[in-house]
């Protein structure tokens, strides 16, 4: 089974007074999927940088007998999940980004999901392709002696630690994070 239609956030506020928040109430388009347990919502913005850009909500439905709301990560959409439901919904030729917000910034009261939509001509000034960036910036690398060296072989290879190798694996750490 595929997406279908559903009333939108915005109708439910018309009609029934509900979703007095600031943005939910703009949500003027919806979809669910019953067979995957998915709903998404979503409303165009416009910016001034990036221009139309569509604002995109993405929950799984509760089943009988677990809460409407969902917190705390009770309902987790993985990455994988994400990109499906941006390309059955939206196309596989727009790009869109999940935002990770400085923590003064954080809304955090539902397991909600937030992806931003792009125009099809949009395209991304970075990523992880070569091609996508002028130069990969050098930070430099941790400079490490060849005892600290054969110790980190250790810990990669998998090998057991005496308790003195691993004071030491952890005073590296120290240093690597203050430097």
């Amino acid at each position: 089974m595929a997406f279908i239609k559903a009333i939108t956030p915005r109708q439910m506020h018309e009609m029934f007074g509900l979703y007095h928040g600031k943005w939910n109430k703009e949500m003027d388009r919806a979809w669910i999927d019953p067979e995957r347990g998915y709903q998404v919502h979503s409303r165009m913005i416009f910016t001034k940088q990036y221009g139309n850009v569509e604002h995109v909500t993405i929950s799984k439905t509760h089943k009988e007998g677990e809460p409407i709301l969902a917190t705390g990560g009770m309902r987790p959409i993985g990455w994988s999940e994400k990109m499906m439901i941006k390309n059955e919904l939206f196309g596989e030729d727009r790009a869109a980004i999940e935002v990770y917000p400085k923590q003064k910034n954080l809304v955090d009261s539902a397991d909600v999901y937030h992806l931003w939509v792009f125009d099809k001509k949009f395209e991304m000034p970075f990523g992880i392709h070569p091609s996508e960036y002028k130069k990969a910036i050098n930070r430099g690398i941790l400079k490490l002696n060849p005892e600290e060296l054969t110790l980190l072989a250790k810990v990669l290879n998998g090998c057991e630690l005496s308790n003195k190798d691993s004071q030491k694996i952890l005073g590296l750490m120290e240093n690597y994070k203050e430097g």
